[in-house]
């Protein structure tokens, strides 16, 4: 009978708006939660065979719950930059614990990026999932795979220290009195390699600056200049103190010896080795200093630099500059995240390092994600398999750092929506209370 048939209807409706309104209700109570995405519910009409022209049997609706996954939130800005955001297309790749992912494992998709480091270093978001990244090797290389997530880990940067860089290259930028009398070694002794560092002759011109030695520590090298000629002036190289050195203690802690030549015009013709049967080593070239035991420092090859800041004019004596590279040991400072996804570490000695590189999974439909724990998502056969990338690459989109992403709720829609959903469920509902006055009628024709 048809009135059955309405009665049905009647309840199909009052079932889909149901489903309408808790849906309307998530996203109500989602509008401030980062990375959601809003749910929607669309009906579909149940449509029954009719068995004649003259009566009709009504079926009802279907409501279809879908959710807009696809649909980009607005980029708000953050305080902090572990906080990250996506500007287009792509998820990050995030675990419920922090073992390394196996292929297929419980890998999960979100785009809730309000990531902060916990107590054994991982990156979590405010949900408890573990970011995953490809761990930059020490030769700065990444292994990466658009299919397979055997190359991604955790990222975690407990135990991230600056390593020290021990100095290789030296330059010194100084005058040297041209006025300066000759050494005379008729009077004053001759001279032998060696002789400045031990403090047997007094240098004409002395300078001292500081290296990092392998383990980071400081240690102070001194250049000693004696004027032996016209424009010919011989440079020697110690350490200080000298018992720093392995065997300094006797020889004044002399590391290197040469001769540096001027043009006329006070600019620097060339620097020579000393030209001696002497061990010390030559200054015009890379010399290496064996630090003592005691130190525990490697062994460091050091080059130095004469040649382009040197000058000898009529001028006193006096440092321009000094450069030196190396750095001591530093302390993890802070994070930056670049617009490719490379995660660098920023330390106290002004060095950083590449850490990891966050990839992001993008699929062919991610309308067709199955939402999971912390507002991530899963696979599933309508979102087909990911494809991992890094960002700005084979359509993933490009990471930001200091920023998240909202929810995609439009809040004046879901009032708009609510307000009909509710007038919708009224509508059924009147369909059942008619439906029910049309049987009771019905029942009354018996009487």
């Amino acid at each position: 009978m048809s009135i059955y048939t309405a009665l049905r209807a009647g309840v199909s409706g009052l079932t889909a708006n149901s489903s309408a309104l808790a849906v309307i209700s998530d996203n109500i109570a989602n509008v401030n939660t980062v990375g959601y995405k809003r749910g929607g519910v669309d009906f579909s009409a149940l449509v029954n065979a009719q068995n004649s022209n003259t009566t009709y049997n009504a079926g009802g609706v279907l409501p279809l719950t879908r959710q807009q996954i696809s649909l980009q939130g607005s980029l708000e800005q953050s305080r902090s930059t572990t906080d990250l955001a996506i500007s287009g297309e792509g998820f990050f790749i995030v675990s419920t614990n922090n073992q390394q992912l196996a292929n297929g494992g419980s890998v999960l998709f979100t785009r809730a990026g309000s990531f902060t480091i916990d107590a054994d270093g991982f990156m979590v978001n405010a949900q408890g999932l573990y970011l995953q990244g490809w761990p930059v090797g020490a030769d700065g290389g990444v292994t990466s795979s658009p299919t397979s997530l055997s190359a991604i880990e955790p990222v975690n940067i407990s135990g991230v220290g600056g390593l020290a860089e021990p100095t290789a290259n030296v330059g010194l930028n100084a005058n040297l009195f041209s006025g300066q009398a000759d050494y005379n070694p008729a009077t004053q002794g001759a001279y032998d390699v060696g002789d400045l560092a031990t403090g047997t002759i007094t240098p004409h011109f002395e300078s001292s600056l500081e290296v990092y030695d392998s383990l980071g520590a400081p240690r102070t090298i001194a250049f000693g200049f004696l004027k032996t000629g016209p424009n010919t002036w011989v440079v020697e190289s110690y350490a200080r103190p000298q018992s720093n050195i392995t065997g300094g203690a006797g020889t004044g802690g002399v590391l290197a010896a040469g001769v540096l030549t001027f043009n006329s015009d006070g600019t620097v013709q060339s620097v020579a080795g000393h030209g001696t049967a002497s061990a010390v080593q030559d200054i015009d070239g890379a010399f290496t200093i064996d630090w003592a035991a005691s130190t525990g420092a490697a062994d460091q090859d050091i080059t130095l630099n004469l040649t382009a800041g040197m000058t000898q004019f009529a001028n006193n004596y006096g440092v321009t500059s000094v450069t030196a590279d190396g750095v001591p040991p530093g302390d993890l400072v802070g994070l930056v995240l670049e617009g490719d996804g490379m995660l660098t570490a920023q330390f106290s000695n002004g060095r950083a390092r590449a850490l990891y590189q966050i990839p992001l999974a993008t699929f062919l439909n991610p309308n067709g994600l199955k939402p999971d724990v912390g507002g991530a998502f899963r696979t599933t056969l309508e979102s087909g398999l990911y494809n991992i990338n890094a960002a700005n690459a084979g359509g993933a989109g490009r990471l930001v750092s200091g920023a998240l992403e909202a929810s995609n709720v439009d809040l004046a829609a879901e009032f708009t929506s609510l307000i009909t959903t509710q007038r919708a469920y009224s509508a059924s509902s009147r369909i059942i209370t008619t439906a029910d006055e049309m049987l009771e009628e019905l029942l009354r024709v018996k009487r």
